[in-house]
């Protein structure tokens, strides 16, 4: 890992593999970010940096907390949990942060997140989507992002009442991350009158998906709902389109990002995702995100850079509620939170610390991320 750095007394950046804030006061709030800077979930893990970067530099601009800088610490979680397992007991055991905000990436979330409960350090997470998330009975765990169950479900539900379509396949990846959620998604469908088709998987890393779309193909559906990361579902549009299957395409959030649009090309126009942000929006916060995050990167936010930008907002807010940043602080700070204006929406924890917000359904259209209309 590279050298600390500092720069000035009170404004301190952190870069991919570095650690600020050595020479800070012992009692400045000190968060640790965990983010998958490689592996097959980088797009998500660029997105994630931006994002806490930026508030990171807005919060330290504007005093810090309690007129110290804040300290930030960055590790890598390479999109596998075992190293994100590593990076958490890292920041918490050696750089003894407050809080850690982080990862985008769902089942190294739910790898590492035990590690917080065993050190009673509070996790805060802006964009992992699996439900099993917040569904582990974990004290120290919250989530300002909403669950991919009820963002499936609210766009199978869609395409349903508004699109009158009545034949749904699904195609998702094998694993905690591909399954809960469009498995309720397709019981929602069930229980509205549509058919599944067919439900099919398919394992991380594959390339090939043809003899899954082709069984697909032959049961005529109208929609085909692909659940899992940009790595694959790119590759699965462009062959839907080679295999002339004539279908609606909806993938999850986790595929609605620029990355996806890169490496599925012409297949990626018109498919449509749930989301809980996207640019455009008429609401003051989101409005001062874009043009900050358009001026500081040169490019155009989404959904990512906007949660994992508030998780370190909602970690400064909980730590004023809380009266300290002590992990004890914060963790109390989150439990008295309520209304807190987010990109996401205000936030509205449950009793398992899943925070309700507004699903937006947005498509791919000439290159750009827009609403659906």
């Amino acid at each position: 890992m590279l050298k600390s750095k500092i720069y000035g007394v009170a404004l301190c950046v952190a870069a991919f593999g570095m650690s600020s804030g050595s020479a800070l006061a012992a009692d400045a709030l000190s968060i640790g970010i965990v983010e998958s800077i490689s592996g097959p979930a980088a797009a998500y893990g660029d997105a994630h940096h931006k994002g806490t970067q930026l508030a990171f530099e807005e919060i330290n601009k504007a005093g810090g907390f309690n007129g110290k800088p804040i300290e930030f610490h960055v590790e890598d979680d390479r999109s596998d949990p075992a190293a994100g397992i590593n990076a958490a007991k890292k920041l918490i055991t050696q750089r003894k942060v407050d809080a850690i905000v982080g990862s985008s990436a769902s089942l190294v979330t739910i790898a590492f997140s035990k590690e917080n409960e065993k050190y009673k350090v509070p996790l805060m997470n802006g964009m992992a989507g699996s439900p099993t998330v917040t569904e582990q009975g974990y004290k120290y765990t919250w989530r300002i992002n909403m669950t991919d169950r009820l963002m499936d479900e609210k766009i199978a539900e869609h395409f349903f009442t508004k699109y009158g379509k009545k034949k749904f396949a699904f195609l998702v990846e094998n694993s905690e991350y591909g399954k809960p959620p469009t498995k309720a998604a397709a019981e929602k469908l069930k229980s509205l009158g549509a058919e599944v088709t067919t439900y099919e998987e398919y394992n991380r890393g594959e390339t090939d998906f043809k003899a899954q779309l082709s069984k697909i193909k032959d049961t005529n559906p109208e929609v085909i709902f692909v659940h899992g990361y940009y790595t694959e579902g790119s590759i699965i549009a462009r062959q839907i389109k080679e295999l002339g299957i004539d279908v609606q395409l909806i993938v999850n959030q986790g595929q609605g990002v620029p990355k996806f649009m890169e490496l599925a090309g012409d297949a990626a126009e018109g498919v449509v995702f749930p989301t809980t942000w996207l640019p455009g929006l008429d609401h003051a916060r989101s409005k001062h995100f874009e043009e900050a995050f358009e001026a500081k990167y040169n490019a155009e936010p989404d959904a990512f850079a906007a949660g994992t930008y508030d998780a370190v907002y909602v970690v400064l807010e909980a730590a004023k509620l809380g009266g300290g940043n002590s992990p004890a602080q914060i963790q109390a700070g989150f439990g008295k939170m309520k209304g807190f204006d987010s990109l996401l929406g205000a936030i509205d924890f449950d009793e398992k610390n899943q925070n309700n917000g507004q699903v937006r359904l947005a498509t791919f259209s000439g290159g750009k991320i827009i609403p659906l209309k």
